[in-house]
């Protein structure tokens, strides 16, 4: 039992570093071409729905684990394993958000602005 919940830490914690590295750019030596713009575009639709998928994924191993912790004879594991259960809830958690807003914020620049109306 102890082995299933270890395995299942083991593959929330690469799921998460996954979709960490995702987000971050590769070092090089290099400096880049041009300077990042304040309109850079938006991820595209198909990053975002991968996004939730793993995030789906996420809840799901994690739920797993949630639910064999109980069997668990260790007390003081199970401790560690709910606060990482927890810590887990709350990061996925605002990672939808953020993937919300994201959404949002590529639904409102992709509406064209209103010119405003003549005064008569």
């Amino acid at each position: 039992m102890f082995l299933r919940v270890s395995i299942l830490v083991v593959i929330i914690s690469l799921l998460l570093c996954h979709v960490n590295l995702c987000g971050q750019q590769p070092a090089s030596s290099s400096p880049p071409a041009a300077p990042p713009s304040a309109s850079a575009p938006a991820p595209t639709v198909d990053r975002i729905q991968q996004m939730r998928a793993d995030l789906n994924q996420m809840e799901s191993l994690m739920n797993n684990m949630s639910s064999e912790i109980t069997f668990l004879r260790d007390q003081n594991l199970q401790i560690l394993l709910n606060t990482n259960v927890r810590m887990w809830t709350i990061l996925i958690r605002d990672l939808r958000r953020q993937l919300d807003d994201e959404e949002q914020k590529r639904a409102l620049d992709s509406k064209p602005a209103k010119p405003p109306a003549p005064k008569p």
